[in-house]
């Protein structure tokens, strides 16, 4: 009999928000990272993208922004570019790809078909509507630039549903895999700053300053 398979855990995500900030200030100082913070990104170098598969690693969602975590994770990568979402955006706005032809429509049908309901999606009809809502953002994005909504809490400029970034060891960039459509459109704009979230940080980035040139806008 096949053995079943594991499921890589989470980290506990006892502490959030200002707790997480108060134990990390603790922990690591004043420029220790927050939890939601944001943080400014270069998306022409955002080249690599964490494998969220919970059979090979943890699955980092929004509740683990601004951890600090020791230990390979930040090696779990793959080009960015493998995302089915980027590329279809790619293909999409930047070679003028219909998205029937990208084979977005058929990933969206896959998942929905082994989930029952995908990015809020369930019919055909939803995926269609849904892809000229992101027609629409790219538009927006294209015409008016992309909108920064950040806000002020507690002293920190915080983005709670931006783009999902993590930094690696070296202090490099890593797209979290949430955000996968504005990473497309900013890479098929050509955008070199747009804001971002703060994900899970890697120790060994913070003893070189690094988080700070995030912050900004320099990195």
């Amino acid at each position: 009999m096949p053995r079943a398979l594991s499921h890589t855990k989470s980290p506990l995500a006892i502490l959030r928000g200002p707790l997480r900030d108060t134990a990390n200030w603790i922990a690591r100082g004043r420029f220790a990272p927050r939890a939601k913070e944001r943080i400014w990104i270069n998306p022409q170098q955002l080249d690599r993208i964490y494998i969220r598969n919970p059979e090979l690693t943890p699955d980092f969602k929004r509740r683990h922004s601004g951890l600090v975590l020791d230990g390979d994770w930040d090696k779990k990568t793959e080009p960015t570019d493998k995302s089915w979402k980027i590329a279809a955006c790619l293909a999409h706005f930047r070679d003028g790809v219909a998205w029937a032809k990208t084979g977005i429509f058929d990933h969206m049908q896959d998942m929905i078909a082994a989930r029952g309901t995908f990015d809020s999606c369930r019919t055909m009809d939803d995926i269609i509507a849904r892809y000229q809502k992101i027609d629409a953002l790219y538009s927006d994005i294209r015409d008016n630039g992309f909108r920064d909504e950040t806000v002020l809490q507690f002293g920190t400029p915080r983005l709670p549903n931006g783009i999902y970034v993590h930094i690696d060891r070296n202090g490099d960039p890593i797209f979290g895999a949430i955000g996968n459509h504005r990473v497309g459109i900013a890479r098929a704009l050509g955008l070199t700053r747009i804001p971002a979230q703060l994900g899970v940080v890697h120790p060994e980035a913070l003893s070189n300053g690094i988080l700070g040139q995030y912050r900004r806008g320099a990195a």
